[in-house]
């Protein structure tokens, strides 16, 4: 498959700014959706964003519905990395991961990530 562009997306607002951390899984579905390859990183409170009772109830205001991004992401076979420092610092554990595609890793992921990839959005 040959994607258009590759662009990472590091979400590090959390529940606390359900605004900002909605907008960047929003766009990172639509690249997905365009024919983009997306990565997403987690960190910080963005981390929160892992919980199921925060997938399964985090709404945004005009930007969708957190479930529904999730599973369009993981249909799409988007990787999310979320930052084991985070995480600890956060109270989430493996318990909080367990189903899930998403991978526990340290801080140079994300360094190794906006290297190898063309675009870099923050939210």
């Amino acid at each position: 498959m040959v994607f258009l562009y590759s662009i990472l997306f590091h979400i590090t607002s959390g529940p606390n700014n359900i605004s900002k951390s909605m907008l960047g899984f929003l766009l990172a579905r639509t690249a997905a959706e365009e024919g983009h390859k997306v990565e997403i990183f987690l960190s910080g409170d963005g981390v929160q964003l892992v919980r199921d009772t925060i997938i399964e109830n985090l709404v945004g205001l005009g930007t969708g519905k957190l479930k529904e991004h999730m599973d369009v992401l993981k249909k799409k076979r988007v990787p999310i990395y979320v930052s084991s420092m985070s995480c600890e610092n956060r109270g989430i554990t493996n318990l909080d991961l367990e189903g899930k595609k998403i991978k526990k890793v340290l801080p140079k992921t994300l360094l190794d990530l906006v290297l190898s990839t063309d675009k870099t959005l923050i939210y």
